[in-house]
């Protein structure tokens, strides 16, 4: 009696096939891929737009807001003249902060009527019109004119300055995150290419 041997079968080229276990897991391996290919990829206009605002939030809160300031109260405390001013308007913004607070005071023996200067976007509250404050303005320029208190002891960090802080580093944040996910995305969907080389066939003689 005589056994039955399996016959193992070979491919086209000759090579053996792969086992069993290797034929299992190529379904799951191309599902993986798939699952790689569908997933989206952050778009380099998205990734600009963040750039842009994260650029435009941390120069426009130094150069428009804390640059300024802190030099004309520099201005303020080397040429200033401080002198009384009479309050003529005091109006509220829609958030009901002061708005362009306008004041009346003499200056080099003429009328100044201008609007009190900003300090890092913000204007002093509690101003009522008729009243009188303590201002300091620069005696090149008198329309250059803060309060006094606020020449003395300026404010730490105001409303906009702090939005400015705060989405700054989020913008900037997002745009690296998006960046390096890109990068990984993009990077996974390249077919990873096997440098291995088939055998060459065997010649056979007559």
């Amino acid at each position: 009696m005589t056994k039955k041997t399996r016959t193992q079968r070979t491919r086209p080229d000759g090579a053996p096939p792969p086992p069993a276990s290797a034929q299992k897991a190529r379904p799951a391996e191309m599902r993986r891929a798939t699952a790689r290919e569908r997933r989206p990829v952050p778009q380099r206009r998205l990734i600009a737009t963040l750039a842009a605002l994260f650029l435009g939030t941390a120069c426009g809160t130094l150069f428009l807001l804390w640059l300024p300031s802190h030099t004309l109260v520099h201005d303020l405390r080397t040429r200033g003249v401080a002198t009384w001013a009479q309050v003529t308007s005091s109006p509220r913004d829609k958030f009901g902060s002061a708005g362009n607070v306008e004041v009346r005071f003499t200056a080099s023996g003429r009328t100044v009527e201008t609007v009190l200067s900003d300090w890092g976007g913000e204007r002093p509250g509690g101003l009522e019109p008729g009243g009188t404050v303590s201002v300091t303005y620069d005696r090149q320029d008198p329309h250059r004119v803060l309060t006094t208190a606020w020449v003395q002891h300026p404010p730490a960090v105001t409303a906009p300055m702090l939005w400015g802080l705060v989405l700054s580093p989020f913008f900037l944040a997002g745009t690296v995150l998006l960046a390096v996910l890109r990068h990984r995305r993009l990077r996974d969907r390249r077919p990873q290419q096997r440098t291995t080389t088939p055998p060459a066939p065997r010649k056979e003689h007559p």
